[in-house]
């Protein structure tokens, strides 16, 4: 779908048997790279390696090269330098220099890489370059997720085609700062870098930057936008549009992301509006977001909205005024500045939280500022995965 990026997958044979869990993804000299990365302080050899080569300008073929299963984090220099050792075996047999290989792992915190096996599967995914697919790459990133998470989208400017693929995996220790899981965009348009990295922030902060499933920040979250340079359409002439566009793919995989978070039923839409700022609105839905109270509520389907604005009372918001608030479920106002709502019954909160999704919305003053984030409800399924999550 997108020219000049060659894809290979192989299995280790260690935590997943015979399932794919390794891929390298070869990109043509002129494609660019826009990384954002976690903040959380104790990051993985893989991130740190990544920022380091993203520091100097990466020039010639690239290659990303993924393992699942482990995340290399909290290993010390012996993590870094496996690392480092396995970019220089890939280096010589691709013929890439190792400053342009980028490393990602993922999975369990704590584990030293089995550097051998690693060896032999990336061997494998050099053999298997163009052999394997965009499905098959989406597959291979898989840790505790039930299902891949692709989307494959072309758009039009004018006449002309461009396309665009996201994939992305995660499903627990999901609330980012800079970035969410794994997550890989790819576009055959030609975007400047510096141009590339400004408009990556920009959605990122409006969509993996705004999803919570637990809580927790992987040292590991990486999020990564290739624009291969392959397509002529001139990106200043349609540069809202596209976008606008690349946005609706990060958009998609978000909700992908949510809706396979670890023993998740339900996804929870929770726009704030009327704070004094963008930020102060985003800290008030995430403090929703997280909320044991709502979280247990939603996976029982029960519409405890008290739940929620008790939430939102506990962000550390100044200006959070009972008489300017007003909250909906779905489309039902359950309060209106403050007061409750005559036209609301408990009735019509049991059928929205009856939805896969559901919609929630609490307006609390009166600016235009808004800022939406996605959740998860919170079930036995999700105690069960993470108690026994290594054995």
């Amino acid at each position: 779908m997108i020219e000049q990026i060659k894809i290979g997958c192989a299995s280790t044979k260690t935590t997943y048997g015979h399932r794919l869990d390794t891929t390298l993804v070869e990109l043509n000299s002129a494609a660019k790279i826009s990384g954002l990365f976690t903040s959380n302080k104790f990051k993985s050899a893989s991130v740190q390696i990544c920022l380091n080569q993203l520091e100097t300008k990466m020039k010639g073929k690239k290659m990303l090269a993924i393992n699942a299963g482990n995340a290399n984090a909290a290993t010390g220099k012996k993590g870094v330098s496996d690392a480092k050792k396995l970019i220089k075996e890939i280096s010589n047999l691709t013929n890439i220099s190792a400053t342009q290989i980028l490393p990602f792992s993922t999975g369990v915190v704590g584990q030293l890489l089995d550097v051998k096996q690693l060896s032999s599967a990336f061997n494998k995914c050099f053999n298997n370059l163009s052999k394997n697919s965009w499905d098959d790459f989406a597959k291979a990133i898989m840790t505790t997720d039930t299902k891949s998470k692709i989307i494959k989208l072309s758009f039009k400017a004018g006449s002309k085609k461009y396309h665009i693929v996201g994939i992305a995996k995660g499903v627990g220790m999901i609330e980012p700062n800079m970035a969410t899981t794994l997550s890989y965009v790819f576009t055959d348009l030609k975007i400047p870098e510096l141009t590339l990295r400004k408009l990556h922030k920009r959605i990122c902060d409006k969509t993996l930057n705004a999803i919570s499933i637990d809580g927790d920040q992987s040292p590991s979250d990486s999020s990564i936008l290739i624009a291969t340079g392959s397509n002529k359409i001139n990106y200043n002439n349609y540069s809202k549009k596209i976008e606008k566009d690349i946005f609706s793919v990060f958009s998609k995989l978000s909700e992908k992301l949510v809706l396979d978070g670890e023993g998740s039923t339900k996804l929870l839409n929770i726009k704030v509006t009327g704070l004094s700022s963008e930020a102060n609105c985003r800290k008030v839905a995430m403090k929703i977001a997280n909320s044991p109270l709502v979280k247990t509520a939603a996976y029982g389907e029960d519409p405890n909205w008290g739940r929620i604005i008790a939430a939102a009372g506990n962000a550390e918001v100044d200006e959070f005024e009972i008489e300017n608030l007003s909250l909906k479920i779905g489309k039902h106002f359950v309060l209106k500045n403050g007061n409750l709502s005559k036209n609301y019954k408990e009735n019509l909160g049991q059928r929205e939280f009856k939805k896969r999704k559901i919609n929630l919305e609490l307006s609390i003053g009166k600016s235009k500022n808004s800022f939406t984030v996605l959740g998860s409800d919170l079930s036995k399924e999700y105690i069960s995965i993470n108690s026994d999550y290594r054995s």
